[in-house]
Formats: C-alpha cells, sequence, structure tokens
C-alpha cells in the first residue's frame, strides 16, 4: 500500500451544534474517491489504476447495477470497519472559509492490502502437519463433538497495526514470539507458551470499550462475537499440547 499525500482544503461548517472546520474533498476528480473509516479520510480510490484488483471489482459490480457507496460499506463490514464514500459533514458551508490542508492517505489497490486473517489452531502433535494446506486443516481440524472439542478457529482483522493490538489485548503480548514457519504469504506461530495469558470472558466485557477506541473497528454484535469465540477457542483447548496462529492476508479470489 502507498501513502500519499492529498493537496486539499478545509471550509467551516455551521450547525446547530456551532461551527466546525472540516475537509469535504471538493477538487477530487470524478475517478478519484477518499474511503472514510468512522468519519475520517483513511484509504484512497484511484479509477485511472483499471488493472488493480479492487477497482476490477468495483466497477464490475456497479455495472451489474449495485450501488457504489453500498459495495464500500460491504467490503468494510467485512473488514469488520465502518466504511463510507460519503463524508458525515453536518451543517452549512460559511463562504470564504476555506484554507489549504494537506492529508495523509493511504492508496488501496486490493483489499488484501489490509485483510489479515487469523486462523487459531489447537493440535496435539505438529510433526508432518501441513497447516498452510485449506483442505487438510479443515479435513483434520475443522469437527467438534461433544466429548472432544477440535476445530479452528477463523477471523479477519484490518491490517498488521490491529492485529499486534488484538494480540496484546487477548494475550497480553504486541506479538507472537515463536515463528515455527514462514511461507511468501503466511506465518505460523507458536502461542503454547502464552495461552494462559488469555483474558477471561469477564475482562472482555469490561475492557471491550477499550478494545473499540484502540482498535478504532466497528462496534458490533459481530465485533464482540469474534472476540468471544477466540477466547472460547482458546479456554477450551487449553489441554491440547499445543496452540498455534496462521497469520496471511486474505486473497481477493477467497472474498
Amino acid at each position: 500500500m502507498t501513502t500519499i499525500e492529498l493537496c486539499t482544503e478545509s471550509y467551516i461548517f455551521e450547525s446547530s451544534e456551532g461551527q466546525l472546520r472540516a475537509i469535504p474533498f471538493y477538487e477530487l476528480s470524478l475517478e478519484e474517491w477518499v474511503i472514510f473509516q468512522n468519519g475520517r479520510p483513511k484509504y484512497f480510490l484511484d479509477f485511472n489504476r483499471r488493472t488493480s484488483p479492487l477497482i476490477m471489482e468495483i466497477r464490475n459490480r456497479m455495472e451489474k447495477g449495485e450501488d457504489f457507496e453500498a459495495i464500500i460499506n460491504q467490503f468494510g463490514r467485512y473488514l469488520g470497519i465502518r466504511w463510507s464514500i460519503m463524508h458525515d459533514i453536518q451543517g452549512e458551508e460559511i463562504a470564504g472559509s476555506e484554507r489549504p490542508e494537506k492529508v495523509i492517505v493511504k492508496r488501496i489497490d486490493d483489499l488484501s492490502e489490509i485483510a489479515v486473517e487469523l486462523t487459531f489452531i489447537a493440535p496435539d502433535h505438529i510433526e508432518n502437519e501441513d497447516f498452510f494446506n485449506n483442505q487438510k486443516l479443515f479435513d483434520n481440524y475443522l469437527i467438534e463433538d461433544e466429548n472432544d472439542k477440535l476445530g479452528i478457529e477463523t477471523c479477519i482483522i484490518d491490517g498488521d497495526e490491529n492485529f499486534e493490538k488484538l494480540m496484546n489485548f487477548i494475550f497480553g503480548k504486541s506479538e507472537p514470539q515463536s515463528v515455527l514457519l514462514q511461507t511468501s504469504d503466511n506465518f505460523l506461530y507458536d502461542l503454547t507458551e502464552i495461552r494462559t495469558n488469555c483474558i477471561t470472558f469477564e475482562d472482555l466485557e469490561s475492557q471491550y470499550d477499550h478494545w473499540i477506541e484502540l482498535s478504532d473497528r466497528e462496534n458490533s454484535m459481530d465485533e464482540y462475537g469474534t472476540l468471544l469465540g477466540i477466547i472460547d477457542f482458546v479456554q477450551s483447548n487449553l489441554r491440547k499440547n499445543y496452540l498455534l496462529l496462521r497469520v496471511g492476508a486474505r486473497h481477493w479470489h477467497t472474498f
């Protein structure tokens, strides 16, 4: 992902709650869009980059009749964040209030640049296992019965920075310390030594608001449920010999 600087202008808007200086990005061309995350400019879409996977997908969906804003909303929900191409500025613009501004955003060409897939695995042995092969992983671990809780737990986090924040929130460590295996797209971490640090359901209930503030993720039942699922999986598999975590980019064709 490339970080770019946009030269723009801010304006003062008057509303019933008073005056606010904000940036509506009036000067962007018809081929340029800013994605707002929780009301703040975060990413940049350039439709001139016609071969980028994200632009191609958006164009394809729009040609089928889907609304642009709805598409961006959907992508954001998948990532667990609130996205929009519409600013949420309230009030009437005050004439002559413009002021030059520079805004740093990230140009995105593919959602896999943001989407990080986390797969928690609780095996009894790791020798000769292919944890990077999805079919073998599902065949061996995607089962559960009342006597032996096996399986995997998978979720999506938006970006490496929030991955580190999640590890710190759940385990008190910003990142796993032991890398068992690595490919060009995936890492396999050993969390066995830190799994007993996992927070409890009570901790989550009392600290959930802090997580939302820390991560800038969307406050939703899905988000709360994702954290509950991780905690439940870790605590339910403490008797297993290992707790592993596979981390990799979620590629476009798997969305």
